[in-house]
C-alpha cells in the first residue's frame, strides 16, 4: 500500500483510509465487522475513522484497535461546540473505543457553527487542547460537509494539523473545497484526506445495508483516482460495507497512477454532467 505523509503529524498514512459509518450504522455484526476492518489492516490501511453517532462503530473497533494499535491511526471527533460537553462526549469515546488515547480528534461539521464560539475559552477548542495536554490525542483536526469558508478561516489560526473535507470530481462543479482549503492546507502543512470521494451514500443515508454510492460502481476507480491527484491529497477515507470494497478500493490505491490529460478532460465532462443533476445538495455558507 502506498503511503504518503500527513502533513505536519509527520505520519505515514495509507493512501487508502477507512470510514467506519457505513458498518456502524447499516445494521451489521460484530463479525461482519471485523472480518472487513482486519481485511483493510492486513491490505495496509493504516487510518480509520470514527464518531460516536456511527451507531456500533466504536464498540465493535475497540477489539480490533486492541489488536492492532500500533499500525492504525484511529481519528474520531466531535460534533460539541463547547468546553464541557465535549470533554464528556471524547471521554465517553475514548471509553467505547477501550484506548488511553487516539491519534487525532477532530471538531466536525465545522460550516456549521459560529467560529467566534467555537474558539471562546469555553469553547470545544479548548477542550480539544485540553485533552492534547492530558495525552489522551496526539493533533487536532477539522472536518465536515460545507462551509468552505470556515474551514479557511478555522486553518489560518494555526491550531489544527488535519484537515478532511468533502472532494470529488462531480462537487468540484459546485463547491469552491478544492480552490479554497487546498491552498491554506498546504500554506500551514496540514495533512489533507478526501472524504465523499465516491460522493457519499445516495441521500447521505447510511442506515441501510443497502446503501450505494452516488457516483456508480463503473466510475468508482477514476473518481479515486482523481482525487489522489489533488496537490496535498494525502489520504482518501471510503467507507468499505464489506472485504471486496476494501479489496477493491486497496487495488485502486496500490495501482494508482495519475489520470492522464485525455481522462481528466472525460471526467470533466462526466463531473459536470452529475453536477448538474446532483445540485446543491450540502448547505451553503
Amino acid at each position: 500500500m502506498p503511503l504518503r505523509t500527513l502533513g505536519r503529524t509527520g505520519f505515514e498514512t495509507s493512501v487508502i483510509g477507512m470510514g467506519l459509518a457505513p458498518l456502524g450504522l447499516g445494521g451489521y455484526s460484530s463479525e461482519e465487522f471485523e472480518a472487513t476492518t482486519s481485511t483493510a489492516i492486513a491490505e495496509g490501511v493504516n487510518y480509520f475513522d470514527v464518531q460516536p453517532n456511527y451507531g456500533q462503530a466504536e464498540s465493535y473497533f475497540a477489539p480490533i484497535l486492541r489488536r492492532y494499535r500500533e499500525r492504525i491511526f484511529i481519528v474520531t471527533k466531535t460534533l460539541e461546540t463547547h468546553r464541557d460537553s465535549a470533554l464528556r462526549a471524547l471521554t465517553a469515546s475514548l471509553g467505547q473505543l477501550a484506548v488511553p488515547r487516539v491519534d487525532a480528534i477532530f471538531i466536525n461539521n465545522i460550516g456549521m457553527y459560529d467560529l467566534d464560539q467555537l474558539f471562546k475559552p469555553d469553547g470545544v477548542l479548548a477542550a480539544l487542547k485540553e485533552l492534547r495536554r492530558r495525552g489522551k490525542t496526539r493533533f487536532l483536526g477539522l472536518s465536515g460537509h460545507m462551509g468552505a469558508s470556515h474551514f479557511v478561516k478555522a486553518l489560518e489560526t494555526g491550531e489544527f494539523d488535519i484537515v478532511m473535507a468533502p472532494f470529488n470530481f462531480v462537487d468540484r462543479h459546485t463547491y469552491s473545497f478544492e480552490r479554497d482549503i487546498l491552498p491554506v492546507a498546504a500554506k500551514h502543512e496540514v495533512g489533507v484526506v478526501g472524504m465523499k470521494v465516491l460522493g457519499g451514500a445516495v441521500a447521505l443515508n447510511y442506515e441501510t445495508r443497502e446503501q450505494k454510492a452516488a457516483i456508480s460502481a463503473v466510475d468508482h476507480t477514476r473518481a479515486i483516482r482523481y482525487v489522489l491527484g489533488l496537490p496535498g491529497m494525502c489520504s482518501v477515507v471510503i467507507g468499505c460495507k464489506n472485504r471486496a470494497e476494501v479489496l477493491s478500493a486497496v487495488r485502486v490505491g496500490r495501482e494508482y497512477q495519475p489520470l492522464s490529460a485525455g481522462e481528466l478532460a472525460a471526467l470533466e465532462v462526466r463531473g459536470k454532467q452529475l453536477a448538474a443533476q446532483w445540485g446543491k445538495h450540502y448547505p451553503e455558507d
